[in-house]
């Protein structure tokens, strides 16, 4: 049995994560598993580095170009024809609608598509997401079987004509081990962490518009952004402008951040789009306390009140509240991140996210 994951980008985010999850766990069980994207990012690094093989696409990136299209379709498809998978598992909106069509035309059996995060969700003009919203359509309607990470994009995609019965909602999971010590003694600042990739789907400058405010009033806080993306410009140019260089600190791309999380005093994800975050996941594995938006399959993960704080994306008063409530009341927020861990254990497995890909990869029989 040979699975071929390909993706867009080779860099780490939650895709990738998912991808490299997936890969390395079929890998361990015996079956031939090949994972081609775009670049020579830390997927691939990652992947290299348990044996699992790869091929990198260079034409394969994000931005639209009729060339790199092109290039794109028959480097696919010449690596189908190739590999003759039995399954064909796509994800990213850009490598999902070249790959199903290469993998119809050449007679794969199996193609399976994952959306993380529905992509006419994305911020963008109502012509746009119209596009976005019909070229997913074909995506879905190409593929054999539709996994989405959320109940929330099961929801959009079971309106789309034909498509009802194709869809499954398999959760992301984790690992859960125990968690080293905190080397860095508590004190009176509260320490902020975003970990995301700097753009716009991110929300980011919502959360600096907020930490402006919570910083003129005096509030002991400290605000740390671990990532990399095309919005760093932006970014570094508002933090100069609000004069919060003393307040707010980019580190750039951290290889695994999230094993650092328990440093810090409270997680942040002001997201405008989202799928489901594994960040989230990880910020409950270590019992941070979340404040974050409606977003996506984010409600599913976060419950306001009890395993976390939600706001309405973009709403920079509503989540400055937020902050400074749970910067105030540190017992609330303990007990919110206490909740959020005992959450994720329970139902954000994964083994569980390993064995429901497998009903829907037909190696294993799914109960009716």
């Amino acid at each position: 049995m040979k699975i071929l994951y390909l993706i867009t980008k080779s860099n780490w985010g939650g895709a990738q994560r998912y991808v490299y999850d997936l890969a390395s766990a079929f890998a361990s069980r015996g079956l031939e598993v090949i994972v081609a994207a775009g670049g020579n990012g830390e997927l691939i690094t990652r992947l290299h580095d348990v044996g699992v093989k790869t091929r990198a696409l260079p034409s394969l990136m994000r931005n639209i170009s009729i060339i790199a299209e092109l290039k794109s379709f028959f480097a696919i498809y010449r690596l189908i024809g190739e590999e003759k998978p039995d399954i064909l598992h796509l994800n990213s909106s850009k490598a999902s609608g070249i790959g199903v069509i290469c993998g119809r035309l050449l007679g794969v059996k199996h193609i399976v598509v994952t959306l993380h995060g529905a992509p006419f969700r994305e911020d963008r003009m109502w012509i746009s997401r119209k596009i976005i919203y019909f070229f997913t359509w074909v995506t879905c309607l190409l593929a054999h079987r539709v996994i989405t990470v959320s109940k929330q994009d099961e929801h959009d995609l079971r309106g789309m004509f034909f498509i009802k019965s194709k869809v499954t909602t398999v959760y992301l999971g984790l690992m859960y081990a125990d968690l080293p010590e905190r080397t860095q003694p508590k004190s009176r600042t509260i320490h902020i962490v975003s970990i995301a990739e700097l753009h716009r789907n991110k929300g980011l400058m919502y959360a600096l518009r907020a930490i402006e405010t919570l910083h003129k009033e005096g509030l002991p806080i400290h605000y740390s952004i671990i990532g990399e993306g095309e919005d760093r410009g932006k970014i570094e140019q508002m933090i100069s402008l609000k004069g919060l260089h003393d307040t707010v600190e980019l580190h750039g791309h951290v290889t695994n951040a999230a094993d650092k999380l328990h440093e810090f005093d409270l997680f942040l994800l002001p997201s405008v789009k989202e799928g489901l975050p594994y960040v989230l996941l990880e910020a409950g594995r270590a019992m941070l306390p979340v404040v974050t938006t409606t977003v996506g399959g984010i409600p599913e993960i976060i419950r306001h009140e009890e395993t976390g704080l939600l706001v309405q994306p973009k709403d920079v008063e509503h989540l400055t509240n937020e902050l400074r409530r749970l910067i105030v009341d540190r017992k609330f927020a303990k007990s919110l991140g206490i909740a959020l861990h005992s959450h994720v254990v329970q139902h954000f497995s994964h083994s569980k996210m390993i064995v429901e890909t497998s009903k829907v990869y037909n190696l294993i029989e799914s109960k009716k």
